[in-house]
């Protein structure tokens, strides 16, 4: 009985063969790899937009009816929405929360902090304290990257949407002093061109 060799046509044919699936094996794998890391990217994204959020909401949960003296010891009330900050140490947003709770359940000094969005980034400015000494300045750390627009609006007693708030002579229908907006809507949109908007109810004490 005679045996049959492996022909070169053969075995050029087989290596082909190999080949091409070698190729696709590893254009499958490439996908993948760029999937999971697309995936990754996704959501880092909105875990870290979440995180922003929880700790906004978490900060004006804390809100504080105090009322303070700036570094050049010009009256500023317990909440304050500016239309544009006009220097390197002032916030869109600026109000005064309670201090945070230790692990003894011991409440630290209350604290003046803002919002503001500088070089596509949304920082957190925290006062040194409350009625601030000359020259005082924040502290400025990064509370979200990637931010292309951020726009504030302030819901009045009346139901209308304001650019701006600082005004605490206004009454409600209580004829109380309005310290707060009844509301806070933010709208951020990002670097890879997502809005996400966020509305806070806030609570006014007289």
């Amino acid at each position: 009985m005679s045996q049959r060799g492996v022909t070169l046509i053969e075995l050029l044919v087989a290596m082909l063969i190999f080949a091409i699936i070698a190729v696709l094996s590893y254009r499958t794998l490439g996908s993948v790899f760029q999937t999971r890391e697309q995936l990754q990217k996704a959501s880092s994204k909105w875990r870290d937009a979440a995180l922003f959020y929880s700790r906004i909401e978490n900060d004006l949960g804390a809100l504080l009816n105090r009322p303070i003296k700036n570094a050049d010891n010009i009256d500023e009330p317990a909440f304050m929405l500016r239309r544009y900050p006009a220097n390197t140490n002032e916030a869109t947003l600026t109000f005064t929360r309670t201090g945070f709770a230790d692990n003894d359940n011991a409440m630290a000094a209350p604290q003046r902090i803002g919002y503001r969005l500088r070089d596509g980034k949304l920082e957190l400015l925290i006062w040194p304290g409350l009625d601030q000494a000359p020259r005082a300045t924040p502290q400025v750390y990064t509370a979200l990257n990637n931010v292309r627009e951020a726009s504030w609006r302030a819901l009045d007693p009346r139901q209308s949407w304001q650019p701006g708030w600082r005004d605490q002579g206004e009454q409600n229908t209580d004829n109380k002093p309005v310290i707060f907006p009844v509301a806070l809507e933010l709208s951020i949109t990002l670097t890879s061109g997502e809005k996400i908007t966020r509305t806070f109810a806030i609570r006014n004490e007289s």
